[in-house]
């Protein structure tokens, strides 16, 4: 028997209530509201219960696209700010060494605010709000609404109260079709509509997209250690020098700071482990000293886009616009991507008034934003780091810093494209490999293995729904998988989602422990067969970043 589905027909939807979507309701619902437009729909959902638990970031915030969406008086306009940046420092760790290098260009903050990304984005969700922009949460996205002529016209949302086998049960709410002229993503990172629209539409950049996971841990530290508004970045251990990656303590109000440490996922061994470089990271003397007698309040993880400028996909099409991290547009010599997202969604918001005024959203009608964004400073910043990440690839941190370094104080010179090699491309079959390192010991208080980090995240999915990680042959998990890289899942998953047990027959099998997931994707990215995909759970769950 057909389900009933509730239709809901607005003007503009957006997918994903981050920095760049809600920038463009709020920046677009302004402008329509300017020329007496109020009877345009605006509509964004977002897969999180509540908009910022999905959200993670440093972070440490260009303020351009802020002037822009809310003029020179932003600062007075109520976003909440933990501290501005008045203190910087850069150093790079040797095993017991912290040698203090000046502060690159490009990590030049003083005066930047630092904010918690999950209360900025609450924050401009109450704005779109008053705007009288609708803002539905815990309304994953699942699949596209399509019209007669086979262009993007919507999205229907995630069934809910679906059981285990993926049948409706006593609970069950069929998903929403929502329509809308176009449909703007702005999923973050490795979205899973985005995906599956750049593989059928064919919208994939010149080079493939690469990434990072990061872990974060908001602390508490005794009184003065470590003062509101300085910002600390290093590099090197416990990094090898092929490696790339690095950490930052940025000081928030209170006492309490931001820590985190990001990994490359082309870091070529299959036993790479994120989650346990961060805590490895954390015994170093120099960072055990600022760390000693603190507690963590909160932790998390996420994966971040690093390709740059030649992995944009193209970000437009009939009926569809792609903006933010989904678009390739994190700017990671500066290890931002929240005002570059800011400034998608007010390209996008420009562009997106234009088609209204046509009534035409046709691919023809919104590649203007192509225009928009080649006329902007986020082209011209972006492609100045055009082969930023590519410095890297192959050839170690310090020739890797030291080109791209130059090439960024002269302006971006050099070769217009590298080739990037996607992440799980650069995994070496386990009889390469460098020898594993011993496992860390963790104590469970500064040392946090995953279960405890999952804890800290407040993550919380039904065990009674199907699973949202689908794995496309379990077979080669314990066979081929674990003969040639010796089941990397088990390494880079920073959540213990990914198992190899015993089945009780003597066998062993993969169990995957999908109420853990912290939703940053590294399976669906660095699986080196790419059989796992992520998707949405049906019961929008995931975790609760909220102040993180």
């Amino acid at each position: 028997m057909p389900i009933e589905r509730e239709e809901l027909p607005v003007d503009i939807l957006f997918v994903g209530a981050g920095p760049a979507c809600l920038t463009s309701a709020l920046h677009l619902k302004k402008q329509l509201t300017a020329m007496g437009r109020e009877d345009v729909e605006i509509a964004v959902i977002e897969k999180a219960q509540t908009v910022g638990s999905h959200i993670l970031s440093g972070a440490v915030v260009d303020p351009r696209p802020l002037v822009e969406l809310l003029g020179e008086d932003w600062r007075d306009s109520g976003i909440p700010v933990e501290s501005w940046v008045d203190q910087e420092e850069v150093r790079h760790l040797s095993t017991t060494g912290a040698l203090r290098i000046p502060v690159p260009p490009m990590l030049k903050n003083h005066g930047f605010p630092v904010i918690s990304l999950s209360e900025m984005v609450t924050w401009l969700k109450d704005r779109c709000e008053e705007a009288e922009v609708m803002v539905f949460e815990g309304f994953p996205g699942h699949q596209f609404l399509h019209d007669a002529k086979g262009h993007i016209a919507g999205v229907r949302t995630m069934d809910k109260g679906l059981d285990a086998s993926g049948n409706p049960g006593p609970g069950f709410e069929p998903g929403a079709d929502i329509s809308a002229k176009c449909t703007v993503l702005g999923e973050g990172v490795r979205g899973s509509l985005t995906r599956q629209l750049i593989d059928e539409q064919k919208l994939q950049g010149r080079n493939p997209q690469i990434y990072g996971t990061g872990g974060k841990e908001l602390w508490k530290l005794p009184e003065g250690r470590f003062p509101a508004g300085k910002v600390l970045h290093t590099s090197g251990w416990p990094l090898s020098s092929t490696q790339y990656g690095g950490s930052w303590i940025y000081g928030l109000s209170g006492d309490r700071v931001s820590i985190g440490f990001v990994t490359a996922l082309d870091a070529q061994q299959p036993w790479t482990d994120p989650w346990e470089n961060f805590q490895r990271w954390k015994q170093h003397p120099f960072i055990a000293e600022i760390l000693e007698g603190g507690e963590i309040l909160k932790a998390g993880a996420k994966c971040l886009p690093e390709g740059g400028y030649w992995s944009r996909p193209r970000p437009w099409g009939n009926g569809f616009l792609i903006i933010g991290d989904a678009g390739s547009n994190l700017n990671v010599s500066r290890l931002k991507g929240v005002h570059t997202s800011m400034k998608t969604g007010l390209l996008a918001a420009e562009t997106l008034l234009e088609a209204i005024r046509k009534d035409d959203f046709s691919a023809e009608s919104l590649c203007s934003y192509d225009e928009r964004f080649n006329n902007s400073w986020l082209k011209q910043e972006l492609w100045r780091v055009r082969n930023y990440r590519a410095e890297f690839q192959g050839r170690g941190f310090w020739s890797g810093a030291i080109r791209a370094g130059i090439k960024y104080v002269l302006g971006g010179i050099g070769k217009e494209f590298i080739p990037l090699k996607a992440d799980h491309d650069e995994m070496l079959k386990i009889h390469h490999a460098e020898p594993r390192p011993e496992p860390l010991e963790y104590d469970g208080e500064k040392l946090i293995d995953k279960v405890t980090q999952v804890y800290h995240s407040g993550s919380v999915h039904s065990e009674h729904q199907p699973s949202h990680l689908k794995v496309a042959d379990t077979d080669l998990c314990i066979s081929r998988c674990k003969e040639e890289y010796g089941n990397p899942c088990q390494h880079f998953c920073p959540a213990n989602v990914y198992e190899i047990v015993d089945d009780d027959s003597g066998q062993e099998k993969l169990q995957i422990n999908h109420s853990n997931c912290v939703h940053c994707k590294t399976c669906d990215i660095l699986d080196p067969y790419q059989v796992i995909t992520w998707t949405v759970p049906s019961d929008a769950g995931g975790p609760k970043y909220l102040g993180l």
